[in-house]
């Protein structure tokens, strides 16, 4: 990795990985809180759905704030809030208690990824872009590889509050961290800037930014789904220790790591709408592979089936990652605060939608998940062509 790169990504890194820590660190604790706080499977499930929520709606006013203001001090706002409801979290006795504090969480927490993608737009050319994009999402991944066995160790050792402590430790330690942030974080000045909700409304009508962003959202959406819902299928239905999920997460994340890295150092040769193409291809496999065995073949529903089933989703996830953020950005105008924002809400929209639909099934297996990851992949694929068409005198209308 070219160190240059890598000191241009790791500030983004830090304030949007922060976030992610809010659901990877937490996940192990999800079997553990229905007789902790005196609830049930679907409250436990629901204080990741109401995080997704409110992380999706604060894209919108986080990124609508990235056209506007300086992102540096939006930033520090923003984690401080994260940290001061990570605490508040810790303290929770009940399960409504706790839903209701991860709704403030995932608002605060929202800011990191809603300003993200466009200190990485302004950064340079797309080719930049996508190497930026690949290295951030690699070094991003090394949280959710981590986080999990740091928060089964958590859990067993000091209880489930523990996870939040120490979201609230790493929250500040960011805070401090991008004050030495490097790149502008001011946004160019257009005195012509339109207001907030025709910038919303100029992407919205944008066929091929909307092609590209809903395809990535539902990308991204269908493998959250199945990660979100894993740690009780698989400690609680299927009665697998946590180190299961642990190995299963870590092995996903080692074939996205690798093949986002892959994406970003080819798509100057094949292109970019190539990548991403081929990663909703595996991704459909992925899709009709696991609702196989869930359907056809139950008795062989484990650890090891649904690993194997979703390394083509995390391979796939790899491959279109960095080149779907690069190419819906590249419709984006100068709108890339908004355009961020709209993405990542969409994404995450999607992603609260389908964790909150799925939840009540959980107790009776995985056919739910199956069915939600299917659609997901499948609609993912659907829109591509729409996405790709070029318009009449389109300047980005090839790669």
């Amino acid at each position: 990795m070219n160190r240059a790169i890598f000191m241009l990504a790791l500030p983004v890194f830090l304030a949007a990985g922060t976030s992610m820590v809010a659901t990877d660190l937490y996940l192990p604790a999800i079997p553990f809180l229905p007789e902790a706080l005196n609830g049930d499977e679907v409250g436990a499930q629901y204080t990741l759905a109401a995080f997704f929520a409110t992380f999706a709606i604060g894209q919108l006013v986080f990124g609508t704030l990235a056209d506007l203001y300086d992102r540096r001090v939006i930033l520090t706002w923003a984690l401080a809030a994260f940290a001061a409801s990570s605490v508040a979290c810790a303290l929770a006795e009940t399960m409504n208690a706790l839903i209701a504090l991860r709704v403030v969480q995932g608002f605060a927490a929202s800011a990191g990824t809603a300003l993200a993608p466009a200190i990485l737009r302004e950064a340079g050319d797309d080719s930049l872009v996508v190497r930026l994009t690949s290295v951030v999402s690699s070094m991003e991944a090394v949280f959710p590889a981590l986080a999990p066995v740091i928060g089964a160790w958590l859990v067993l050792g000091f209880g489930w509050e523990s996870t939040f402590w120490l979201m609230a430790v790493i929250a500040l330690f960011t805070m401090a961290a991008f004050q030495r942030f490097k790149m502008s974080s001011v946004p160019p000045h257009d005195p012509n800037r339109p207001p907030a909700h025709i910038r919303y409304w100029h992407l919205l009508v944008s066929r091929r930014f909307m092609g590209y962003q809903v395809s990535h959202a539902m990308a991204f959406a269908g493998l959250i789904i199945y990660i979100m819902a894993s740690p009780y299928l698989l400690v609680t239905h299927l009665g697998h220790s946590m180190t299961a999920f642990v190995v299963m997460q870590i092995t996903l994340i080692v074939f996205f790591v690798a093949f986002a890295n892959f994406a970003g150092v080819l798509t100057d040769r094949y292109g970019i709408d190539h990548f991403i193409v081929i990663g909703a291809v595996f991704q459909m496999v992925s899709a009709v592979a696991f609702i196989s065995v869930v359907v056809v073949w139950p008795e062989y529903l484990g650890a090891t089936s649904f690993t194997l089933t979703m390394i083509p989703m995390a391979i796939g996830l790899g491959l279109r990652g960095g080149p779907g953020f690069a190419k819906a950005m590249a419709f984006a105008g100068t709108h890339t605060g908004s355009a961020g924002g709209l993405m990542m809400f969409t994404a995450m929209g999607m992603s609260a939608a389908g964790t909150q639909i799925v939840a009540p099934s959980l107790s009776e297996g995985p056919l739910m998940v199956a069915l939600a990851v299917m659609i997901c992949c499948a609609l993912s694929l659907l829109l591509l062509p729409m996405a790709m068409k070029p318009e009449p005198e389109d300047p980005a209308a090839e790669d």
